[in-house]
């Protein structure tokens, strides 16, 4: 018998899912909001190629400026910023130095999207926890929690990692109160 798709596996709305995530992580919690919100932000150009094509960091961006505009309860006290998109880490090792010190100070109030290239394009939250980060995926039903050392931050991976990070492509949130 062949396995039943779930949600996600066709279509390419993650960067939807990553934002509702990230942003419930800092206390929001009108996930169908934020979600609707995220939808029409994108210009009618982009769909239904969205569908299928799945989003950008520049799509992020517009869908994360159109939450702050509609005034979702909750987003006014985040902070968004955009840590690598100037100066990109040079190296795989650099960069995973230069993650992990975003988090130095609270840490609790923290978290970060990342873009994903490989297995596939896609986009997954980083949350900080004591044994290091924890990385949840809207593309399956429970918490992925992947080793640092099977991802690999850069253009080309140097060995047998399973994922693969676009450097530039990270969103940092943090909840000012």
């Amino acid at each position: 018998m062949t396995k039943a798709k779930q949600q996600g596996e066709l279509d390419g709305l993650c960067g939807m899912y990553a934002i509702v995530n990230a942003l419930r992580k800092m206390g929001v919690s009108r996930e169908e909001e934020v979600f609707q919100i995220c939808c029409e932000a994108l210009p009618d150009s982009r769909w239904p190629a969205t569908l299928w094509e799945g989003t950008t960091l520049r799509d992020l961006e517009i869908m994360l400026k159109q939450c702050r505009e509609a005034n979702v309860k909750g987003v006014d006290g985040i902070s968004i910023s955009y840590p690598f998109r100037r100066v990109e880490p040079r190296s795989s090792g650099e960069f995973w130095i230069q993650f992990r010190e975003l988090f130095q100070d609270n840490r609790r109030k923290k978290c970060a999207i990342l873009g994903l290239t490989e297995p596939s394009m896609h986009w997954l939250v980083a949350t900080p926890k004591k044994s290091g980060l924890v990385f949840n995926d809207s593309g399956v039903r429970k918490t992925v929690k992947v080793p640092q050392n099977m991802i690999y931050a850069g253009r080309r991976r140097t060995g047998n990692e399973s994922h693969r990070i676009e450097r530039k492509e990270v969103i940092l949130f943090e909840r000012r109160n």
